[in-house]
């Protein structure tokens, strides 16, 4: 009776363990780079990427001139169209949006996007009308838009990337934003809160 005790405790033990191991769910490899994600780090590099050639790209007007901005194979025509487009148009309001920004009506929000802050966060520097404010709200949503539309863009160009990742797409767009921040300009920290960037202070 003894034994078959025995026996009865082994054979449970060994099918607890056997299930245990059926269980286990292998999570995916999240490296961290530098407080990045592998993956954050790898899209920050695309965003560098095309930053740099941000002037190139700025001299072109035409149709024509949009075919040479190159793109990848991996995507439809229709969307590689609107990224070129979207990039095209973000670089040329980013004069008209500084101006927004260091006169304190959008700012920098840590979910890679502008935000409306005037009068919320912030006591805008220039009184404007109405007409001007709503205006200001349109191009800060293309704007947005645009960005949504890059980012979008760079998961679906990646064959290693799906809609899932744009969490870490967005971080990785809210760390370039922050590195391109101008002086006298709001951005929100990752506890929401929301700070003027200075030079100052960063190189204090």
């Amino acid at each position: 009776m003894r034994l078959y005790n025995m026996i009865f405790v082994l054979l449970i033990a060994v099918f607890i363990a056997s299930c245990s191991k059926l269980i286990v769910v292998q999570e995916p490899e999240m490296r961290v780079l530098g407080g990045k994600t592998l993956i954050e780090a790898q899209v920050l590099g695309r965003y560098r990427q095309i930053d740099e050639s941000a002037y190139q790209i700025s001299t072109l007007s035409s149709d024509e001139d949009l075919n040479l901005i190159m793109v990848s194979t991996n995507v439809s025509d229709e969307l590689a169209q609107g990224y070129k487009e979207a990039l095209i148009r973000s670089m040329f309001n980013q004069d008209e949006i500084n101006l927004y920004k260091t006169n304190y009506y959008i700012g920098e929000n840590n979910g890679g996007y502008l935000s409306y802050i005037a009068f919320d966060v912030s006591k805008p520097k220039t009184a404007y009308s109405d007409e001007r404010i709503k205006y200001i709200k349109e191009i800060m949503e293309k704007e947005n838009t645009d960005r949504r539309t890059i980012a979008e863009y760079l998961i679906l160009s990646d064959p290693k990337l799906s809609m899932a990742n744009i969490k870490e797409v967005e971080t990785a767009l809210y760390r370039r934003n922050v590195q391109k921040l101008i002086e006298n300009s709001y951005y929100q920290l990752p506890d929401s809160s929301w700070t003027v960037y200075s030079n100052e202070n960063t190189n204090s």
